[in-house]
């Protein structure tokens, strides 16, 4: 079997589970912020708010959907990490205990994807470690920064936008008759997700230069 097929098994395996981690999550939303919120978040792009959810959004996106994700992608998250060369004390949200390379991201509530990467970038441009991968979501948008050389800046590298995901996984919820055997397009929205964001293919990104 060819390397290229084997990536393909595996990327549309992380797939279908990035499917059922979205499709978990928004049972959840629905349950913690009400289903009227939920719907204003998912398909109207509304600030998720901690009034609803009676707990800080940051943690419990962490917790229910930034946590889940990257464990499909193939990383081991640790949160509020420490330890970091060149933030001067500052922590990140996450990083990933599994990659080889110096690695952290920013996490903010549905809706605030711009104040992650700010901050995200911010901290890759303070760190003095290279190689370094850094990540921005608010859990709908991730964002990609990566930097090899040390004294290169880090650089832009990868967006990618889930929202026609979620926004098809609860529409599709609410429809009692919605046929789930086939998940072929729920898994084709995904694709490029998982394929650019698999913790494999970012650490060969900086390695391999």
């Amino acid at each position: 079997m060819e390397q290229d097929d084997l990536s393909d098994i595996q990327n549309d395996a992380r797939s279908q589970n990035l499917v059922r981690a979205i499709e978990r999550f928004i049972r959840v939303l629905n349950e913690q912020a009400g289903e009227k919120h939920a719907a204003k978040v998912i398909l109207e792009g509304a600030i998720l708010q901690g009034s609803e959810l009676e707990q800080k959004p940051e943690r419990f996106i962490e917790k229910e959907l930034i946590d889940p994700v990257m464990r499909v992608l193939g990383y081991e998250p640790r949160f509020q990490p420490t330890g970091f060369n060149g933030l001067g004390g500052r922590y990140p949200d996450f990083t990933a205990l599994n990659l080889d390379i110096t690695n952290f991201g920013e996490v903010k509530k549905p809706g605030r994807i711009e104040n992650a990467r700010k901050e995200s970038f911010e901290y890759l441009q303070k760190a003095t470690d290279r190689p370094i991968v850094g990540i921005a979501t608010d859990g709908f948008v991730w964002i990609l920064h990566t930097a090899t050389d040390p004294q290169e800046e880090p650089a832009y590298t990868h967006h990618v936008t889930l929202n026609d995901l979620f926004e098809k996984i609860r529409l599709e919820q609410t429809q009692p008759n919605a046929d789930r055997r086939s998940r072929t397009h729920l898994r084709n929205l995904s694709q490029k997700f998982v394929s650019q964001f698999n913790a494999s293919h970012v650490e060969e990104l900086v390695i391999d230069n």
